[in-house]
Order: C-alpha cells, then sequence, then structure tokens
C-alpha cells in the first residue's frame, strides 16, 4: 500500500483530480470521535465530490459530498484542515482529512469493479459451500 502526505499548497488540484478520478467509487465516511469511537456518517454510497473552501490565505473547510439525489445525500463538513493523508491499493483508496480541533475523519473508497468482483467471489464461495 502506498502513502503519503499531500501538501497544503497542491490541496485544489489534488481534490479536484481525485474527485475527477474517483467520481462514482463507493464511499464510506468515518469520524473517528474521541469520546463515542468511531462513527460512519455514510456507507457505501458513491462519490460525487470534494471541495476546498478558501477563504484568506488558510483553507477554511472540506466539503466531502457522497450519494445520489434520488436517494440518499450526504455532505460531511471538515473544518479548518491541518492535514491530507491518502494511501491507496488496487482499486482502493484512503484519505484522511485531519482539522485543527476535532475528530479525524477518513473517507474510504473503493471501484465499483473491486466491489462487484469480491460480491461475485462471495457468492460463487457460498453457493460451493451450500452445494457440498
Amino acid at each position: 500500500m502506498n502513502s503519503q502526505t499531500i501538501p497544503p499548497e497542491h490541496w485544489i488540484s489534488f481534490l479536484d483530480e481525485f474527485s475527477r478520478d474517483h467520481l462514482g467509487w463507493l464511499a464510506t465516511i468515518e469520524v473517528l470521535d474521541a469520546v463515542a469511537g468511531p462513527q460512519n456518517v455514510a456507507d457505501d454510497l458513491p462519490l460525487e465530490g470534494i471541495s476546498l473552501d478558501v477563504k484568506g490565505t488558510r483553507p477554511s473547510s472540506i466539503d466531502i459530498s457522497v450519494g445520489d439525489w434520488s436517494h440518499h445525500h450526504v455532505n460531511h463538513v471538515v473544518d479548518m484542515p491541518m492535514h491530507i493523508r491518502q494511501a491507496d491499493d488496487v482499486g482502493r483508496v484512503d484519505l484522511q482529512f485531519e482539522p485543527g480541533v476535532g475528530p479525524v475523519t477518513l473517507l474510504h473508497l473503493r471501484s465499483r469493479a473491486i466491489g462487484r468482483q469480491e460480491g461475485e467471489n462471495v457468492r460463487v464461495v457460498n453457493e460451493a459451500r451450500l452445494s457440498n
């Protein structure tokens, strides 16, 4: 698995390109709350995009948008981001958004093709077990 920290001066171009390249990938948004523990905000919804709102000289927020407007839609905001980290593997990508104050947000993405293949493999394995 490859990982990297994205320099703040590249955040806008990185998030624009990342959003284009991963549009429609299945996204899970997880918030790592120190008190309540990990909380999923969204599960397996298609990525619509990630945008950076800049006011003055410092990024003020990151907006993660997932879902399908006709069914379920979630906007998650990370206020005052300090760090963005990326880890990727074949068909999977994780982004970590660390704010100045508050819980870290993890965005887990997987390609729809990987999701279908895994689902088909599980079905084949389960069918084989049932037939024996």
